[in-house]
């Protein structure tokens, strides 16, 4: 009997045992989980969302960069590189920037900004940290846009 493979898409709370990308053999499923050795060499049930079926190649973030300076705007964008040639792009900003923001714009009782990330501080570490953590949840997707090349 051959054992399939699957691939993970998201690590949820599983980061002790999945990595985003990687391959594993199925040794059990039931229903709605699998049985696979995690990354810690132990034997877990996961549920079966976490996975995709089968071999699969994720595009993965490849590296990233800001041009604005974070001094000078209240929005600060992000362009993303994938692995697989895409770009994305999102915005990031602070709570206070945010607070700035509103206070500057008196006419503005709200917006919606569905690519915005709001860290507590804006520096190379929060923003490596935060875009990473999004992508072993398999939500750096949704949090971004294509860049028009």
């Amino acid at each position: 009997m051959t054992k399939s493979i699957v691939t993970c898409c998201s690590v949820g709370v599983y980061g002790h045992a999945l990595k985003r990308g990687n391959q594993y053999i199925v040794n059990n499923e039931s229903d709605d989980k699998y049985r696979i050795t995690g990354n810690h060499g132990r034997l877990v049930w996961i549920a079966k969302a976490y996975f995709i079926e089968g071999n699969i190649t994720l595009p993965y973030l490849k590296e990233w960069k800001v041009e604005d300076n974070p001094a000078e705007l209240d929005f600060i964008e992000v362009d993303l590189m994938f692995s697989d040639g895409s770009k994305r792009w999102c915005l990031i900003t602070t709570p206070s920037k945010l607070a700035d923001y509103f206070e500057k714009q008196m006419d503005r009782l709200g917006f919606n900004i569905r690519h915005l990330l709001i860290l507590k501080e804006i520096n190379y570490e929060a923003i490596e940290k935060t875009l990473r953590y999004l992508e072993a949840q398999d939500e750096l997707t949704d949090v971004s846009r294509a860049l028009k090349q």
